[in-house]
């Protein structure tokens, strides 16, 4: 009896830290890159490659380097991947290294039932910034009904169609640059 009672935990243990620790890779770079720019009017240039450099997990990751802007606004570049996701329970998770000392940060946006959500940005640190976590329940999105404020929840999480990865850089820094590496959701 005590026997059957020590496996069933052992196993219940082993289960809870194998769902724990492994989640859904979004992308991790290793094959074709399904990654574009977007070309909005606030935002500054960007050329994407697939890198061997800096990769987190893998061989590869995703470089993107910044080009120079003459309009100070223009200081930041939003990559994006479609998708077709159900975002329901889950978190996202990704891995950023820079070279940057400072002044550069992270946000991601969706779009979900028609409607675009974008996050509050994360500070990044020169090096690694690894297990970069976006609380996608958290009252910290903006969008157009709550006029730009970050104040709402991520509506519709379960109808996911586009995922966006947002980078802000100092005004004027010639060629900031990021690589990107193991977007996961858990």
């Amino acid at each position: 009896m005590k026997r059957a009672v020590f496996f069933a935990i052992l196993t219940a243990v082993m289960l809870f830290m194998y769902v724990s620790v492994h989640a859904e890779v979004f992308d991790s770079f290793e094959g074709v890159n399904d990654w574009g720019f977007e070309s909005w009017d606030n935002v500054g240039g960007v050329a994407l490659s697939i890198s061997a450099e800096k990769a987190s997990d893998g061989k590869q990751s995703l470089k993107a380097v910044a080009k120079e802007e003459q309009e100070d606004w223009k200081n930041r570049f939003v990559l994006s991947r479609d998708a077709s996701l159900d975002l329901s329970g889950s978190d996202m998770y990704m891995d950023i290294y820079t070279d940057a000392s400072s002044g550069m940060s992270v946000a991601v946006a969706f779009d979900t039932g028609g409607e675009y959500y974008e996050s509050e940005g994360k500070i990044l640190n020169q090096g690694w910034n690894r297990d970069i976590k976006f609380d996608l329940s958290a009252k910290d999105f903006k969008c157009k009904a709550s006029d730009w404020k970050n104040s709402v929840p991520l509506a519709d999480r379960s109808d996911i169609s586009k995922v966006f990865v947002l980078v802000q850089h100092p005004k004027k820094m010639k060629g900031a640059t990021v690589f990107i590496d193991n977007i996961r959701f858990k």
